[in-house]
Order: structure tokens, then sequence, then C-alpha cells
């Protein structure tokens, strides 16, 4: 098989923080909508749907690094993928727990679920909880995208 030998792509660091936050923020607004989402079919007590926000994260953090190959036509380094999609997860998360602290003080039913979750010791707590959640799918997310982006510093496939 022929390789293909290019060279990395040099993420600086002003780029991947427009990036981080660009993203990091429509993440969270995609978050926020399947949220009012979930509320309008009166889904809010199946909690097991907050798995869809990983799939919303992992999806737009993929677009993100494809966007990052098309438009310099090289690879991003291994570790700048990781990095990359880590701190928009990351980003997102923190954004989406603070919503949700501040909107569940306002949604009294978001707020009694958050009572019942926590036996009504810190109405703070499924923010944080969120938060460190959303953490630990934005390490998988980003191992995941490395993985899978490898393929092009490896030469296995041309940027396009």
């Amino acid at each position: 098989m022929d390789t293909i030998k290019i060279s990395p792509d040099e993420v600086s660091l002003s780029r991947m923080r427009t990036s981080v936050l660009v993203y990091g923020t429509v993440c969270c607004a995609l978050y926020i909508v399947f949220l009012l989402v979930m509320k309008i079919f009166g889904f809010m007590q199946v909690t097991e749907l907050r798995m869809v926000n990983y799939v919303i994260l992992c999806l737009v953090s993929f677009y993100q690094i494809k966007r990052m190959i098309k438009q310099s036509h090289t690879y991003v380094p291994f570790l700048g993928v990781y990095g990359t999609v880590l701190f928009t997860g990351t980003w997102s998360f923190f954004l989406f727990s603070v919503f949700l602290l501040v909107y569940s003080r306002f949604n009294i039913e978001l707020s009694d679920l958050f009572m019942k979750a926590t036996h009504g010791y810190f109405s703070v707590m499924p923010s944080i909880v969120i938060f460190f959640e959303g953490t630990a799918a934005s390490i998988i997310v980003a191992l995941i995208n490395m993985q899978y982006f490898r393929r092009y510093e490896e030469g296995e496939k041309k940027p396009e």
C-alpha cells in the first residue's frame, strides 16, 4: 500500500480556543433544545435519555475536527484531536450545568425532579453531577475521535 506523506496542521492555541468555545456553545444549545423537547413530550422523568447529549457531543465534535481537517487540507495531530474534543465537551457541559442551575429555579417540575433525586439535600448537586458526568463522557468521546482521526496521521486516508 502506498502511504501518503503529509505534514500535520499546527493547531494554534487561538484557533483551538475559538473552536472549543464555538462548538462547545453549539453543543450546549443543542442540549438545551433536547431538554425542552423532552419537557414538551413529557419525558423529563426518563433520565436515561440524557445519553442523547453524549451522542450530540460525539456528532458535533466529529464535525468540528472534520471541518478543521477540511479547512487546512492536512491532518490534526493525535493529541490535538483529543484536547480539542475534551475541552469542547467540558465547556459544553459546564455551560449546560449553569443553565440547569438557573433553569431549575424557574421550572418547578425540574426542580422537583432534582429534589427527588438528591433527597432534598443540595439543590446544586444535580448540576455538579451533570458537569462531572459530561466531562467523563467527553473523555470517552475524545478517545473515540482520536482513534478515528488517527487514520489521517498514519496516511491511511488523505485529508480532503
